[in-house]
């Protein structure tokens, strides 16, 4: 419940801002593919896998804007862990870890007007939908899903190829309140950033 209740707050926030305020910006969107780094226990039984993301920015001032963002992570079992579900429910156990995550965000812009090179620092919250599945062999598939609340912090870069498009990359640190325990993961990305309407910081 609590959950609900902070991403409801962080969206009212949102809706307070003045819509003067957005009248001499402009959107920015990236699409980024990579790579989900797990840590802690999360990291103990899963390793590195996919991450595809996608977050849409407003520029509120030259160095600041909010925005939305989604993200799509999956992993599969460390080896160790492997052996242990292949040993439990037979040889050619599937398993797999996927968290669907969408949130608020805001960015702090670290370049100035003009530069090709655009360096930045992120901050937000969300809701992660969490499924851990395992398929035994023959068998129907037997999973556990819950949406929890979490945080994100991190840096990124823009790198400006054309006056409304070029390269961006990001490093973020991801914290989820699932249950007993946070899962953490670090996620890596790269991919196209996007100037949708003139902005005063691009």
């Amino acid at each position: 419940m609590r959950s609900w209740k902070s991403l409801f707050l962080v969206t009212v926030m949102l809706l307070l801002v003045p819509a003067a305020a957005f009248a001499n910006g402009g959107w920015q969107v990236d699409v980024r593919g990579g790579m989900a780094l797990p840590m802690g226990d999360y990291g103990d039984a899963f390793k590195s896998g996919l991450l595809i993301g996608m977050d849409a920015s407003h520029m509120m001032t030259p160095m600041l804007a909010i925005g939305v963002d989604g993200n799509y992570i999956k992993n599969s079992p460390t080896d160790d862990s492997q052996t242990a579900l292949d040993a439990t429910f037979g040889a050619g156990t599937d398993a797999e870890a996927k968290f669907v995550h969408y949130g608020a965000h805001v960015k702090y812009m670290l370049g100035t007007k003009g530069s090709k090179a655009i360096p930045y620092m992120v901050g937000g919250v969300g809701l992660y939908n969490a499924k851990f599945g395992i398929t035994p062999p023959g068998g129907p598939e037997v999973s556990d899903s819950e949406t929890k609340f979490g945080l994100r912090g991190g840096v990124g870069a823009n790198f400006m190829v054309g006056t409304s498009w070029g390269i961006g990359v990001q490093a973020d640190f991801h914290d989820v309140m699932t249950s007993g325990q946070s899962s953490q993961f670090i996620g890596l990305a790269a991919g196209l950033h996007f100037n949708l309407t003139p902005a005063s910081h691009q």
